[in-house]
């Protein structure tokens, strides 16, 4: 049996909850209060089979059969549509990734020439390493944060010179996986020294029945420790039901522990909400879902497919591959601007996003603030950096997306009173900050040599 991943996350099958939601004691999709003193189970020093309170223990490699079948050669598979509309290659001219660690928690990732920096993080499925990958779908993930460039295709990861962390916590072919194991990698990724975790995964509950007090605690504890935690919208199949505007009746999780992560939603080609993402108030940004090309999990080529359990070739689409690119970019933006928290981090990447025409200046539960902008990411100051209510200085529009128009009432005074002297004196002030700025931000990024610059 072959794995399928069309618009597939890597389904997380939740054990038998001792505690139940009561209905009626908050408003739908959102989260219950923390408390601040709660802590995630921790994990072992060294990750062992996880056996959910169902019992049903994971299967065995050697009783599925994993996927097998290499991708193209190297130069067949041209850069994906989504990664031309984001400017990947213009952003690595400022930051490229160096020094950062991201975990990957997932099916596994298989070793793969183009993952220059890949670590060894464990296997909660059968105990062994996290360095292998029956699904395929790891790889793809981790082929979208940090594959190396190469001369003979133009396809090349978000953060390239970032250290992926694999920790392999979840598989549909071996029927592994469940929230109490995920909270277990999140806090292990956490004391692996993660700058940055990546969960393309997701487990659908209805608004009445959600019973995630572990997963709460290790997202909470993992930003709390200053690590940017990044996780999948979620894609409608199975438990993950679409919500209507204003109505939710079905929760994502841990998407919509929002004060701790950023939830990514998927787009398609045309830049806009893929029909199969899910929508939600968690929603914080979105990314390229469909049309992907990343990494084959076997033969050390690219893929742009998955074969399904049909033996049919299918897209790499999904909310699972729009979050790489956004913990990708964080990478990017830890590595060029190294005195943000977590927190700020998230905070940048959603103030600099491309905002959907028709809505600016507002959060869309299908969007977010909007599709990652990384050049805007890296370069652009936001208000609270310049003491004003102005926008963003400097935004770029990315390809195929139309822009929004700022919602800056000061902004819109200033133009109609016309005043072009004091135009020209905020004008001026802009780009003396702004040039200031950005030479100390370089002065830092030259005299700073990562950790992990040049291991593997």
């Amino acid at each position: 049996m072959l794995v399928t991943v069309v618009v597939v996350l890597v389904a997380l099958a939740g054990p038998a909850w001792s505690e139940a939601a009561q209905p009626g004691t908050r408003d739908p999709g959102v989260p219950p209060p923390l408390n601040p003193a709660a802590l995630p189970t921790p994990p072992e020093v060294e990750p062992k089979p996880y056996v959910p309170e169902n019992g049903r223990a994971p299967l065995a490699r050697s009783q599925v059969s994993c996927v097998d079948t290499p991708g193209s050669a190297e130069g067949t598979v041209a850069e994906s549509p989504g990664q031309q509309r984001l400017r990947i290659g213009e952003a690595h001219r400022i930051a490229t990734g160096r020094g950062q660690v991201v975990a990957v928690i997932d099916s596994g990732v298989n070793n793969h020439p183009r993952l220059a920096r890949l670590s060894d993080g464990g296997d909660y499925i059968e105990g062994q390493t996290g360095l292998f990958d029956c699904d395929g779908h790891g790889t793809a993930v981790a082929g979208l944060i940090a594959a190396a460039p190469d001369p003979s295709t133009k396809f090349v990861g978000m953060a390239p010179d970032a250290t992926i962390l694999s920790i392999r916590q979840g598989s549909l072919l071996q029927n592994a996986g469940d929230t109490t194991s995920l909270a277990r990698a999140v806090v292990h990724a956490v004391n692996l020294d993660a700058d940055v975790i990546n969960i393309s995964e997701a487990a659908c509950f209805p608004t009445d029945q959600v019973r995630d007090a572990d997963l709460q605690a290790a997202v909470h504890h993992a930003v709390e420790s200053d690590v940017v935690v990044v996780v999948a919208a979620a894609n409608l199949e199975g438990n993950c039901d679409q919500n209507s505007p204003d109505k939710v009746t079905t929760i994502s999780s841990p998407g919509w522990f929002d004060q701790d992560v950023l939830a990514v939603a998927a787009t398609d080609e045309t830049g806009n909400v893929a029909p199969f993402s899910m929508h939600g108030p968690w929603v914080d940004v979105a990314a390229p879902g469909t049309g992907a090309v990343s990494l084959a999990a076997r033969g050390g080529g690219l893929t742009a497919e998955f074969i399904g359990e049909n033996g049919r070739s299918t897209p790499i689409n999904g909310t699972s591959f729009a979050t790489p690119y956004v913990a990708g970019l964080a990478a990017l933006v830890r590595e060029e601007l190294p005195e943000l928290t977590a927190r700020e981090v998230m905070h940048r990447i959603e103030q600099t996003a491309q905002r959907a025409a028709g809505g600016p200046g507002q959060r869309s539960e299908a969007l977010g603030y909007g599709v990652i902008n990384p050049l805007d990411a890296l370069t652009d100051l936001l208000p609270e950096e310049l003491g004003t209510g102005q926008e963003p200085t400097d935004r770029t529009e990315l390809e195929g997306i139309r822009l929004g128009p700022p919602d800056n009432p000061l902004a819109r005074q200033v133009a109609l009173i016309g005043s072009a002297s004091a135009v020209g004196l905020l004008g001026l002030t802009l780009l003396v900050v702004y040039t200031l700025r950005w030479r100390g931000r370089h002065r830092t990024h030259e005299s700073r040599v990562g950790p992990y610059s040049g291991s593997s």
